[in-house]
């Protein structure tokens, strides 16, 4: 991946800019008059580009910007503060002071509200194996201003790994988590959000496998938790109980340890 700024940049946009390019050893690239098609054509990478509001990667092979924003995050957390219930949270057995390993972390949505719910005596870590998006979620989980104080401080607690999922599971000790939660792209086609419609280029393809789920099992001390299409057949091949719900594509699927 490469690293520039927005077309109308400035002074502050490129030393943001450059210092990433040095945090995350990324190639910094100045903008000049190029677009970023001609870039990633040039270069053959993905793009991240400093913009004067946020981060975006712009993916080699996709014409869709991806940009971190916990816009659904928002509104399911303003709805816990009310006193409503979460259908990933009740899925899930989260409680205060517990942990989350999130091994499919996307644009970390989930992974906010559980953090939310678990609070500073919790820990939730989210594995992300696109380098592309690991970096832009570090960042924008540490920088971006939800004006929702409590959840700003939900996302801050997150930490974000780099790493396949079954590679890092296979460094943990057992039980290292309370909760090990797998949520990937379904393989059956359904109209998703334009959020999750740009990550399809972006996220890794890994499919879960026999050895990924005794990983999980030996890594959580509580609960294996799936989400996936409501016919996926993966909740019968990995022997998870598919908690159905009428009125939704996607279940949870729970497996108790």
């Amino acid at each position: 991946m490469i690293i520039t700024t927005a077309g109308r940049t400035k002074a502050s946009l490129t030393e943001r800019a450059r210092q990433l390019s040095n945090q995350y050893n990324l190639h910094y690239v100045t903008r000049k008059k190029d677009s970023i098609t001609a870039l990633k054509r040039q270069y053959q990478q993905d793009v991240l580009v400093v913009g004067s509001d946020q981060l975006y990667l712009s993916p080699l092979h996709q014409t869709e910007k991806v940009f971190f924003h916990p816009s659904l995050a928002m509104i399911r957390a303003k709805r816990i503060a009310n006193g409503e219930s979460d259908t990933f949270i009740s899925a899930t057995g989260l409680k205060t002071g517990m942990s989350l390993l999130d091994c499919t972390l996307g644009l970390a949505c989930d992974s906010t509200i559980a953090s939310l719910v678990v609070g500073e005596a919790g820990k939730v870590t989210g594995l992300e194996g696109s380098a592309s998006l690991s970096i832009l979620l570090k960042e924008g989980l540490s920088t971006l201003d939800t004006g929702f104080p409590i959840l700003n401080e939900a996302m801050r607690r997150i930490e974000v790994i780099g790493l396949e999922h079954l590679s890092h599971l296979q460094t943990l000790p057992d039980n290292s988590y309370d909760v090990v939660y797998f949520d990937p792209m379904f393989t059956e086609t359904i109209t998703e959000s334009i959020h999750i419609q740009a990550l399809q280029g972006t996220v890794l393809s890994n499919s879960l496998s026999e050895l990924t789920i005794e990983e999980a099992k030996r890594v959580a001390s509580r609960r294996v938790v799936l989400k996936d299409h409501w016919q996926s057949k993966r909740f019968v091949q990995f022997g998870f109980t598919q908690l159905k719900r009428k009125t939704s594509l996607f279940h949870y699927g729970i497996m108790d340890i």
